[in-house]
């Protein structure tokens, strides 16, 4: 990835305001203070443009989310500064003139930050450990309610020669989703299991004849056959060896020109919102899966950060309960664009969750929400292997 970062002593600045847990009443109303001072006082010259320094990475053995966004007691401070990218591809951090204290974050801001949180992340460890917790909300087959089924996967990948990669599970369970489907689903007779028709359109992302439990299933696992492949991933489909990863480009222009090389390889020469759509989609994977060094994950930040259709939701709870920055954003789906959401802890540069979400009718005429997510646990390098 190119160089994060200009004046160092700005961004170990912000990296302190980042951090958690806030400052006290005190910092902020004096950091409120010299902001608006600085608000008022006559506009100064130009500053000289930044020098390029290199950010150096912190060592450690583990890399999981915290519980805290970008946006806390520290924001009267912290949005003193904007974060910026300039021709170059380095991070500009240097002082807004006519910023309001309570001015939420912009996307650009919002992924920036995490692009310089994510550099500084562990790039060692004896396997790749990557935790989740994947779920849908679909409505119940008689559509009176809405479902939400979980379960949980753990995967550690190695690079260690005769090691093998393996993975656990679980299934979770199911339950109505909501107090009001939950009773809507005692009227129904408070079923433990629901089977679906051959003709699931509308119920959300379920199979046909499917048969959804309430309770429950026990743990599972066992080697770990496919590496890091999905089915529809871009990158996932052709990077299937440490080999493969070691290509990919960790400078922001060059991981740009790499990954729209990979994508007109597999889907053809898409233009316009599609590209726009699947570079997003593959940054995404990138960011969330793919075991590949922080400054290149830090550089798929760094994209997003620089394309257009990324929109900031303000503070929200991801699916496990935890806060943090959501963006809405379009991919493709079936070859459709599709609408979906991105929850970032912007401090550690981690994705909490990522979100689809569409909006259905039950029988008795309320409208719902139903759709997916998959909502990442841990994500990194770590020493500590699977149980045996």
């Amino acid at each position: 990835m190119d160089e994060l970062n200009d004046r160092p002593d700005e961004l170990a600045a912000v990296r302190d305001l980042l951090s958690m847990p806030g400052p006290s009443s005190e910092v902020v109303d004096s950091g409120r203070a010299r902001l608006q001072a600085a608000l008022a006082a006559p506009p100064q010259a130009p500053q000289r443009a930044p020098q390029r320094v290199p950010v150096r990475r912190a060592r450690s053995r583990w890399w999981a989310p915290v519980r805290n966004g970008l946006i806390g007691a520290a924001s009267a401070v912290a949005l003193a500064l904007a974060v910026a990218v300039p021709s170059n591809s380095l991070i500009d951090l240097s002082p807004v003139p006519a910023v309001s204290a309570s001015a939420p974050p912009t996307a650009r801001q919002i992924l920036l930050a995490a692009a310089i949180a994510m550099a500084t992340a562990p790039s060692d460890g004896a396997y790749w450990r990557t935790s989740v917790v994947t779920g849908q909300l679909i409505l119940a087959p008689d559509r009176r309610y809405v479902v939400k089924r979980q379960s949980t996967r753990q995967t550690w990948l190695t690079r260690k020669n005769g090691a093998q990669d393996r993975w656990t599970g679980r299934y979770l369970g199911a339950r109505p989703a909501t107090p009001q489907d939950e009773a809507a689903w005692r009227s129904a007779g408070s079923p433990s299991r629901w089977q679906y028709p051959a003709d699931v359109t509308g119920l959300g992302r379920v199979s046909p004849q499917a048969l959804v439990e309430a309770a429950p299933g026990p743990p599972q696992g066992g080697p770990h056959r496919v590496g890091w492949r999905k089915a529809d991933g871009i990158l996932t489909k052709q990077l299937v060896s440490w080999t493969a990863l070691s290509t990919i480009p960790s400078d922001s222009t060059a991981l740009r020109a790499f990954l729209v090389t990979h994508i007109a390889r597999e889907n053809g020469a898409y233009v316009g919102r599609e590209m726009e759509a699947e570079l997003r989609e593959s940054c995404l994977e990138i960011i969330t899966g793919l075991p590949v060094p922080p400054e290149v994950r830090a550089s798929a930040y760094q994209i997003l950060a620089s394309m257009p259709g990324m929109k900031p939701e303000g503070a929200v709870t991801d699916p496990l309960g935890r806060a943090g920055q959501a963006l809405s954003y379009q991919v493709m789906r079936d070859g459709r664009l599709s609408d979906e959401r991105l929850v970032i802890d912007a401090e550690s540069g981690l994705p909490l969750a990522t979100e689809t979400r569409s909006v259905s009718r039950v029988a008795d005429g309320r409208d719902v929400e139903i759709g997916s997510f998959i909502a990442y646990q841990q994500i990194g390098w770590t020493d500590e292997g699977p149980a045996q």
